[in-house]
């Protein structure tokens, strides 16, 4: 009879714990399920404030003219970008814009691979890390820094450049004030600075690449050049597809660097292209909505050729 006290402060104890224990586990459940947003919410909110918004905010500044001074905005409509077809200037940059394309996308996507088929022979020497060294020095050089090095190799009376000319009897080129070389000039600066991150891909995914699948081809009487063809190649085919998509996004960004310090898109705006045209309207002129609209139709191509990228050339690349 003593224990019944007990046993009823139990039987009653316990829909008192079942209650406490509910509320318990649904907040663990809820804080499990919002646990990932919570986390991924600060990059989200970067890339809203950062990316996103000053996407929408140059499209809404496209439709006005404004100086970037004063404070009132005037309503054009679309006048920021039929305008551009009418100056001279936009039409100059294009061609450069063209000529930086078709020249830089080969030599930045298939000279570094080149060369790293090149060195990969010799992959286990002591050379090979001096060569990889050397080559990839440059990337992490700025390219404010390396822009001023080549205005001293460029010079055309002391520079070094035309000193080693003169040992092979060709006359001194004035490499920044001719509009014939001044072009090449920017190019050789940006495959200066690119070519070595590029090689270090590309050396990456050829170490990637299984030894067995090579010494099988191998047994089988393969070739080098068929092993490259049908065996290295398609394997780092994703490396390959990366590096082009990228090229192409950021090829005319590659030379703002040396344009702006070297030519300022001279002589006779030779060596303008796109994006120091933009530059030049926003920063400048101040013609803040001709340059927003430039950046809202840069947007759009690049869409468009990523696109193109993505559609036509996924397709050949081999993943695993």
């Amino acid at each position: 009879m003593a224990t019944l006290p007990a046993t009823t402060q139990g039987a009653e104890a316990s829909p008192i714990v079942s209650a406490h224990t509910r509320p318990t586990a649904r907040w663990y459940q809820l804080r499990e399920k919002a646990t990932p947003y919570l986390l991924i919410a600060p990059l989200i909110a970067l890339i809203l404030l950062f990316i996103y918004w000053p996407l929408v905010y140059q499209t809404y500044l496209s439709f006005f003219d404004w100086n970037f001074v004063r404070p009132d905005m005037t309503w054009v409509g679309l006048d920021n970008y039929t305008r551009l077809a009418d100056d001279p200037r936009f039409i100059r940059s294009l061609d450069g814009t063209w000529k930086y394309f078709v020249t830089l996308i080969p030599i930045q996507v298939f000279v570094p691979l080149g060369i790293a088929m090149l060195l990969w022979p010799i992959r286990k020497s002591k050379a090979q890390r001096g060569y990889q060294l050397m080559l990839f020095s440059p990337t992490v050089i700025a390219y404010s820094v390396g822009a001023f090095l080549w205005l001293w190799i460029f010079n055309p009376y002391y520079g070094v450049l035309n000193k080693v000319l003169e040992v092979f009897g060709i006359d001194a080129i004035k490499w920044l004030s001719d509009r014939d070389y001044a072009i090449w000039a920017i190019i050789i600066v940006a495959t200066w600075k690119t070519l070595g991150f590029h090689l270090l891909l590309y050396m990456a995914a050829l170490e990637a690449v299984p030894n067995d699948v090579v010494e099988a081809a191998q047994l089988d009487g393969a070739s080098n050049w068929q092993i490259m063809r049908s065996i290295r190649f398609p394997l780092i085919s994703p490396t390959f597809f990366f590096i082009m998509v990228t090229t192409v996004i950021s090829v005319n960004d590659d030379v703002f660097g040396a344009i702006n310090v070297m030519t300022e898109g001279g002589p006779f705006e030779s060596t303008t292209n796109i994006i120091y045209y933009l530059y030049q309207q926003g920063f400048e002129y101040f013609q803040i909505g001709s340059a927003a609209a430039l950046s809202v139709l840069l947007f759009i191509a690049t869409l468009f050729l990523t696109w193109i990228q993505f559609r036509f050339g996924e397709r050949h690349v081999h993943y695993g």
